[in-house]
């Protein structure tokens, strides 16, 4: 049967999509794991070097990041904390339930007071491959992003002088910022605490080992539909 006239070649689609993409990441990365202590260099760009499975136009996402273990601790802690909050009823994990693929599966999502927000949370979940953050990419790095939450009237109401008085008052907290970070307890150090968290927030499937070459990753029929995709 003759091809019909116009139909796209979607496999050259697919690799000039992923070309681009990795353009403009490779342009944003270095912002990515911007760190508030100077010493720390930028995260490697992995997805670069990963092996991937040959004639294939898809990246297989890494197992892990190179990250922080202590500050991702302190990322996990404040990522559940209301105290981020201005009535500390609100957490992080409120809007991005890990047991519900990192989102609420609300239309809307809610803040303090009960408010409703304009729009649904995105998944924390392999957030740290986005381009850009938030639905309309406003924000350029996942430090950048903690930042909008904790402003925003409609979700956590607060801002840093309160956030800050109520964790300061937690010794242990200061404590351990303390050791992990040589501002310590900081606006900048929060968020990249947070941040430094999201980023370990990965969720590399079978597909992905396949991807890297893992021919046993995938059943005989899945791998053949993947490979007629």
């Amino acid at each position: 049967m003759a091809k019909p006239a116009g139909l796209p070649n979607l496999r050259l689609f697919a690799v000039i999509c992923v070309l681009a993409v990795t353009a403009v990441g490779a342009l944003l990365y270095p912002r990515l794991a911007a760190s508030p202590d100077a010493a720390v260099e930028p995260m490697p760009a992995l997805l670069a070097t990963t092996p991937i499975r040959p004639g294939e136009p898809l990246l297989p996402l890494p197992d892990s990041l190179p990250v922080d273990p202590a500050k991702v601790a302190l990322g996990r802690l404040l990522f559940n904390d209301p105290r981020l909050s201005r009535d500390d009823s609100l957490a992080c994990a409120g809007c991005h339930d890990l047991q519900r693929g990192g989102a609420d599966g609300l239309p809307v999502s809610r803040g303090v007071d009960g408010k409703k927000g304009g729009i649904n949370a995105p998944t924390v979940l392999n957030a740290a491959f986005n381009f850009r953050q938030f639905w309309d990419g406003r924000a350029a790095t996942l430090e950048e992003q903690v930042e909008g939450p904790v402003h925003n009237p409609l979700e956590m109401a607060a801002d840093w002088d309160q956030v800050l008085a109520k964790l300061q008052a937690d010794k242990e907290l200061r404590s351990r910022f303390a050791s992990a970070y040589p501002a310590g307890l900081t606006a900048a150090t929060v968020r990249h605490a947070i941040a430094e968290y999201e980023r370990s927030l990965l969720t590399p499937s079978r597909f992905d080992r396949w991807l890297r070459g893992d021919d046993t990753a995938l059943s005989i029929v899945m791998s053949r539909y993947a490979l007629a995709v």
